[in-house]
């Protein structure tokens, strides 16, 4: 009639379970039932399936929330076990039946028993899961720490500099670009390539082909600067470091994913022409309120050529990326690419909720920066608006700060 502990809680926890469980319940783990106790009180085996699936975390029986909460007995032994209870235990050992006058109250100390296990054992996992996260954390620190040293000083970056821009010359792997292509291949890219890739030559040159490969493809954009309006990205205005702020509403979106790429590349490249000096990075935000799939946003390689664009053309211009929401088919679109992602990319993203997005960028912005991009956010949330209504609210900021229509 005994029932076995780990039927409750797993094996690795039975010893301590058992101690708060013996005491709680007011069970006698250390002799064996007689006759006489048996009758005076219900086996565990005969519980109700109610107090069975409270045990399992399911919701509490209405007849367990009308225990006398006033009993002193049961109120000590819930906070303090006793230790030689405690000790005297062994993970082979099971509970007999309950010492109990009343089968109600024996009903009522084995959930309360049960219940004060569960919460334990969930501490104590949440403590070490705790403990290895930090210690992960600080080991990766460590290690970046150490390379970054190592890899980023300036006689390091000034060969790598020297060596990539060899490359351009006659005879060479990039000698036969076009003049547009190598035009981009200046000394102050090659060192974001290097500080991007943690002065790691051999994988900056690489990126570097990429980028010039990636100029030539894309010469009558980069030129023309002309795209098909495909939603509300623009330049909305700078953080307090003077960093350009790039805000994009989902809700907004009028293409595919596809279509839109151009008006990204002419948007990223109108935040660089506002840029002061000492200025090299940007920071955009994500609004994915109100976003409506189609099926060909469903296909992830958009997505994959803007990453690659990111890490070649525009290799250290990203700071920060605020995503807004997130949606459950944007959520299995973010798992699919989110393994092409590098780890320092992931590290400078940051998905946050509307409230949380609203006091980040009060502190990140200015009061009138931050007002242009909450009434934004707002807008996009007003029903009442029709999507031409909300175009005519569509103003970005030109590298002299003023603002004007997003077309212009």
């Amino acid at each position: 009639q005994d029932l076995p502990i780990d039927r409750f809680v797993g094996a690795q926890r039975q010893k301590s379970a058992m101690a708060l469980l013996s005491k709680i319940a007011g069970g006698c783990a250390r002799a064996p039932c007689d006759g006489r106790r048996r009758a005076a009180s219900p086996s565990p085996l005969s519980l109700p399936q109610e107090v069975l699936r409270h045990a399992s975390g399911r919701a509490a029986p209405r007849e367990l929330e009308k225990v006398d909460s006033s009993d002193e007995s049961l109120n000590e032994s819930l906070i303090s076990p006793s230790p030689s209870a405690a000790s005297s235990l062994s993970t082979s050992t099971s509970l007999t039946a309950l010492k109990s006058s009343s089968p109600k109250k024996a009903v009522a100390r084995w959930s309360l028993a049960l219940r004060v296990a569960r919460v334990v054992l969930l501490a104590r996992r949440a403590k070490q899961n705790s403990a290895v996260k930090l210690n992960d954390q600080r080991k990766e620190t460590s290690r970046t720490s150490v390379r970054v040293t190592r890899t980023l000083t300036d006689p390091a970056i000034s060969a790598g500099v020297r060596q990539m821009m060899a490359l351009l010359e006659p005879g060479q792997p990039l000698g036969h670009v076009s003049d547009f292509a190598k035009e981009y291949g200046t000394e102050a890219f090659c060192k974001r390539l290097l500080r991007k890739n943690d002065g790691n030559v051999k994988k900056s040159s690489e990126k570097f082909k990429q980028a010039l490969a990636w100029r030539q493809a894309h010469k009558e954009v980069l030129i023309s600067r002309k795209f098909a309006l495909g939603g509300d990205e623009r330049v909305i205005g700078s953080d307090l470091q003077r960093r350009p702020v790039i805000y994009f509403c989902m809700k907004n979106q009028m293409l595919s994913g596809a279509q839109c790429l151009d008006q990204k590349v002419v948007t990223m490249l109108q935040a660089i022409d506002s840029m002061p000096g000492g200025v090299e990075d940007m920071v955009h935000i994500w609004d994915l309120h109100g976003q409506q799939f189609r099926f060909s946003d469903l296909n992830p390689a958009p997505f994959v050529k803007m990453i690659h664009s990111q890490h070649a053309y525009f290799a250290g211009r990203h700071h920060e990326s605020i995503i807004i929401g997130m949606p459950r088919l944007a959520k299995a679109l973010k798992d699919a690419v989110w393994p092409l992602v590098p780890e320092k990319t992931k590290a400078k993203i940051r998905f946050m909720s509307e409230e949380e997005a609203q006091m980040h960028i009060k502190t990140q912005c200015d009061e009138e920066v931050a007002g242009r991009i909450l009434a934004a956010i707002q807008r996009n949330r007003e029903n009442r608006l029709s999507l031409e209504q909300r175009k005519q609210s569509w103003m970005r900021v030109r590298e002299a700060g003023q603002l004007v229509p997003m077309g212009a």
